[in-house]
């Protein structure tokens, strides 16, 4: 019977994401906090996204040797983890040989949509995503 953990990355802070029975670990990155410089008003955002997921175990360090220790603890054979567009958690989870999975759209919108700013993105969404009987 194979065993797979989720690995929570900051693309995906919603409770959404944790199944009950499937071990969940995020990692701090220690060297991404450095390099983006986040604030901390960033940061306490991302730690009060994963205390309302409650059952998501919270680490910092590096990444794939945190992620790797935790799919050890827990004699898992997998990891499980959403898509992402950003470079740094696809190479995470290259080296972590995840299973990616492909979150459900809020939205339908055109492929060449700007993403640069999530103003501009939502201007385009808000009209689906706050349908009355959505």
């Amino acid at each position: 019977m194979s065993r797979t953990i989720a690995w929570i990355h900051d693309e995906m802070l919603s409770p959404d994401w944790v199944k009950p029975e499937q071990p969940a670990v995020f990692v701090f990155d220690e060297q991404w906090i450095r390099e983006e410089q986040l604030s901390l008003k960033r940061i306490v955002f991302v730690y009060e996204c994963l205390q309302a997921m409650i059952s998501v175990e919270v680490r910092k360090g590096d990444v794939v040797a945190e992620v790797t220790d935790f799919c050890k603890e827990h004699n898992a054979t997998g990891i499980e983890t959403a898509t992402s567009p950003l470079p740094r958690i696809k190479r995470q989870g290259a080296e972590l040989g995840v299973t990616w999975i492909e979150p459900e759209p809020i939205a339908a919108l055109p492929a060449d949509v700007d993403l640069k700013r999530f103003s501009r993105y939502w201007r385009k969404a808000e009209k689906q995503v706050m349908r009355a009987d959505a």
